[in-house]
């Protein structure tokens, strides 16, 4: 009974574990509503997608397509007011169908954004 009557008070003196990221980088959500443009070379128009989250190295959407990974998408980010957009290619990791029609999408980019690439997509 002393043994646990001594464990609460001291458990919270032990280390918590740290959470660790597996990504790359931090994600965040973006403030609205972030469209990307999914450009294939084999269609002649892109399909439209919606960001969940996104990093300085990757990125996370919705879309109504599955994707193979492994897969190179082209992908035109643009911000919610429309005033800036960055071209980015995504290297799919993971695709999975999310509800109803949607699919999941989630990778690395090949290159890292810019910081001033990823500001317009905060605000």
């Amino acid at each position: 009974m002393l043994q646990s009557a001594l464990r609460k008070p001291l458990s919270l003196f032990s280390p918590r574990r740290a959470k660790v990221e597996r990504r790359g980088g931090k994600r965040v959500t973006p403030a609205r509503n972030t469209l990307c443009l999914i450009r294939r070379t084999s269609e002649d128009q892109p399909s439209m997608a919606v960001v969940q989250n996104l990093s300085l190295k990757g990125i996370a959407l919705l879309t109504d397509r599955e994707q193979s990974a492994g897969a190179v998408l082209p992908l035109l980010l643009i911000n919610a007011a429309h005033t800036f957009s960055v071209e980015v290619d995504l290297r799919i990791v993971r695709c999975f169908r999310a509800a109803g029609n949607q699919y999941f999408v989630a990778g690395p980019f090949e290159r890292a954004l810019l910081h001033e690439e990823m500001v317009p997509f905060l605000r």
